[in-house]
């Protein structure tokens, strides 16, 4: 170990309670570690945001749809659609067509999808399939319809006549009820099997609205899609909002990056005064035949090791409060704003790997600035009164 960083060292870690260069030390490890963990925690509250939402949208849309442009019902026997259709690994056909839903004297809109398989986003129903004169909805709807599992609900579609410009009722049981955060989807969708949703739209056995993709893999398959046929990925259809989030990350990181920046100015500041109260121990050192690239090196390490700690504590503290956040869920924000019950973490490795080697560099520059005294330091003159 070289003499400068030994030096260095044990102005850090002085075990003298009186020792002004460690106190220091330690208070700008701490407000460095505080700006820190901050901006950890932001990173990793936006990286969990975006995570969450993502999963959640994917899981209702699938990686995308395929579907006609001007929203008609698809013949799975046309010559193009079943070339597509071939093409593709494991696409499930939906049905889907607004009504109105009924329950005692409360009504709603409601955007129903005839499918066969559930989504992933309900993951709180044992069962895959729905089976045919039950339908699943969203919390916000059941408060809105004032009904609850078990209980029948009245469907009556809309702009959809049958024979003789008869409209129809279905009545179906309400099988589970879901709730996702989502408050677009809690409010409005409900899932019946497929051919319920033919009935009620009154839709040919060969038709369906479209494909849904549960595979990215497919993505090849893109570029074959032609007109009246397109595809729409969960990115695309709520673009607006990822492009929302994007505006908002760097805001985020500057505001909170200007705390671990007071951080910084604290290590620089102190720094400073401890060469300012060291400088009759500098002189012994120069005058001992110590030359001042070694004295400047003593506070450069110094810096390094403040850097360093305050970076580490600054994400353990960060990845403290992640865990005790995902465990307890003490956090609470209101699902109608935010698409979820609880702050979102999402500790991110490489993230916190750019801000621990940026904190030290700067910090090495910090630690550069004030040697620049040492310089001038004049043994003589600091030590003529000692």
């Amino acid at each position: 170990m070289s003499l400068s960083l030994r030096i260095a060292l044990r102005y850090v870690f002085s075990k003298s309670k009186e020792s002004f260069s460690s106190y220091a030390s330690i208070l700008s490890i701490g407000g460095l570690s505080i700006g820190i963990a901050a901006l950890m925690l932001t990173a990793s509250i936006l990286n969990g945001f975006e995570e969450v939402i993502s999963k959640k949208l994917s899981s209702f849309l699938g990686f995308g749809r395929v579907t006609n442009i001007f929203g008609s019902s698809i013949n799975i026997k046309n010559k193009t659609f079943s070339i597509l259709n071939d093409k593709l690994i494991d696409p499930e056909p939906f049905i889907q067509g607004l009504s109105l839903a009924r329950h005692g004297k409360s009504t709603d809109g409601i955007l129903i999808e005839g499918i066969e398989r559930l989504p992933k986003s309900i993951i709180d129903y044992n069962n895959q399939k729905i089976n045919q004169g039950e339908i699943i909805i969203g919390n916000g709807l059941s408060n809105s319809l004032d009904c609850k599992i078990g209980d029948i609900v009245y469907i009556q579609p809309f702009n959809y006549k049958f024979p003789n410009s008869i409209r129809k009722i279905f009545s179906f049981e309400i099988k589970h009820i879901f709730q996702s955060g989502i408050q677009e989807y809690d409010k409005l969708l409900g899932y019946i099997h497929i051919n319920d949703a033919r009935s009620i739209f009154n839709i040919k056995k060969d038709n369906i609205s479209g494909l849904i993709i549960n595979d990215n893999q497919n993505i090849d398959f893109v570029d074959e899609i032609s007109y009246p046929f397109y595809f729409e990925s969960w990115q695309d259809k709520h673009a607006l909002l990822f492009e929302w989030i994007k505006v908002q990350r760097w805001p985020a990181y500057i505001m909170f990056g200007l705390i671990a920046l007071v951080g910084l100015i604290n290590v620089l500041a102190a720094l400073s005064m401890i060469i300012i109260e060291k400088s009759s121990q500098i002189g012994i050192l120069l005058a001992q035949g110590m030359n001042r690239n070694q004295i400047k090196f003593i506070f450069i390490f110094q810096g390094s090791i403040i850097g360093l700690m305050g970076a580490l504590l600054g994400g353990l503290i960060s990845l403290l409060i992640i865990i005790i956040q995902l465990k307890y869920q003490i956090f609470k924000i209101p699902t109608d704003i935010y698409f979820m019950d609880q702050i979102p973490f999402s500790f991110d490795y490489t993230s916190f790997g750019i801000i621990v080697i940026s904190i030290i560099i700067f910090c090495l520059i910090a630690s550069w600035w004030p040697t620049k005294v040492v310089s001038a330091i004049n043994p003589s003159k600091v030590l003529k009164y000692e």
